[in-house]
């Protein structure tokens, strides 16, 4: 498999993906209404301690709002690890609404947070959500960092250096969906995506892997975003009578199902992606696709990350978590985040660009947020290398994770899901 080796389940204790479900989106509301993420009063932090404001702009409405809570409570969960170390950096957080593309909701957003002074922003959920307001972020000569930002676009995007992300970019999605469909037994595939640079970039990038492994690509039909009815679009992928559909999409797979089953589609030969993972719940009865198979950025939860997480939302007043899709990588980047200004000794956004890539590669590995800072407070010199929940993270030159999990899951009877596997990519190979 190249760059790729199968693993089961002994990543999981550093990893969390758990069943997604859309009952998590009532948890949000009071975690973003709040605005600010409280920090412990009693965290120690002394007058000469580093303050770091940092803002976020993740989904709370839109088509992605099902990835909101486990965002939102992975980063308050670092600030409450971070700040609890009392090691010299104190970190506080204002949370806003990404909204999606049809609403300017994010724009209006990065606006508030620029004015407001934050050194470095988290978000958005969306590639194309994020795409609206980067500019806006780095001209200002804020960091921006993604947890769940996966198109190719951003790779090379001319951000002067101030995107990151904490996820892989779809290349190393796309290679690893393709090659499951086709480890599989299916040579004729079919795809079904959403016309943005979410669905794009990751329509390309099975394509090559699909092709590149002797398998062929039959249909492959794009959608509006925006769309409400899929019946023509349905009817076209199925034309070629695939072995296998590939469905790129985000929420309007609860549209696209019941066409499909009114096809007498076999859902066995269904594949999604991260994006409509967990958008059909146990709650959802329209369609049961058991035997679905979903990919999804990052490994299975850790049952201890799992309970910190819930313990947060519950402290909080909010309901519990039953979605932890990109929970990590949102903690990930928070801590990255206040690492890169503990090692350069200053929170302004061109000190924490300049060492988010150090502090993330080579040098001692660390992998809390604790153990990293004492590394730093003992000599201020000190080469770390952050590894974190999501994985090994490494950045490249375009802030990029270079080395990433990719986990499959599967749907059984009933809408619910379970963990199959997880895939380690490589992309500097």
């Amino acid at each position: 498999m190249g760059a790729f080796s199968r693993t089961k389940s002994a990543v999981g204790a550093r990893s969390v993906k758990s069943t997604i479900s859309a009952l998590a989106l009532v948890g949000v509301g009071a975690l973003i209404l709040s605005g600010c993420a409280s920090t412990p009063s009693d965290s120690g932090s002394s007058d000469t301690d580093l303050s770091l404001k940092l803002g976020t702009i993740l989904p709370q409405t839109g088509s992605l709002a099902v990835l909101g809570p486990p965002e939102f409570a992975g980063v308050d969960l670092a600030i409450q690890d971070i700040n609890a170390a009392k090691a010299g950096i104190n970190v506080t957080v204002k949370h806003t609404d990404s909204g999606d593309t049809k609403t300017n909701i994010a724009t209006q957003s990065a606006t508030t947070l620029l004015a407001d002074g934050v050194s470095a922003i988290i978000g958005a959920a969306s590639s194309s959500v994020s795409l609206t307001f980067i500019d806006q972020v780095t001209k200002a000569g804020v960091v921006q960092i993604s947890p769940a930002n996966t198109s190719p676009t951003f790779t090379d995007y001319a951000d002067d250096g101030y995107f990151f992300r904490t996820a892989p970019s779809d290349v190393l999605q796309g290679r690893v969906l393709g090659q499951k469909v086709l480890k599989d037994g299916a040579l004729n595939v079919a795809i079904l995506y959403q016309n943005d640079s979410y669905g794009q970039g990751l329509n390309d990038n099975v394509k090559d892997a699909i092709t590149a492994g002797g398998g062929e690509v039959s249909k492959d039909v794009a959608f509006d975003p925006a769309a409400t009815s899929f019946a023509s679009e349905v009817t076209e992928v199925l034309s070629g009578k695939p072995d296998a559909l590939i469905v790129i999409s985000f929420d309007q797979l609860k549209a696209i199902a019941p066409e499909l089953k009114k096809n007498d589609f076999d859902f066995s030969k269904f594949y999604g992606t991260d994006g409509n993972y967990g958008v059909i719940t146990a709650d959802y009865t329209d369609v049961d696709i058991a035997g679905a198979q979903f990919t999804n950025p990052g490994v299975n939860a850790s049952d201890d990350f799992q309970t910190k997480l819930q313990a947060l939302v519950k402290e909080q007043g909010n309901k519990p978590l039953d979605v932890f899709s990109y929970a990590p990588e949102s903690y990930d980047a928070t801590t990255l985040l206040a690492l890169a200004a503990l090692a350069g000794g200053k929170t302004d956004g061109a000190t924490i660009k300049a060492n988010l890539k150090d502090v993330s590669e080579g040098g001692t590995k660390c992998e809390s947020f604790a153990a990293c800072a004492k590394l730093l407070t003992d000599d201020p010199k000190a080469d770390i290398d952050y590894e974190g929940l999501s994985g090994p993270i490494t950045f490249d030159d375009n802030g990029d994770p270079s080395q990433a999990y990719i986990s499959i899951y599967k749907y059984i009877a009933g809408n619910k899901t379970e963990f199959d596997s997880s895939e380690f990519g490589d992309l500097t190979k």
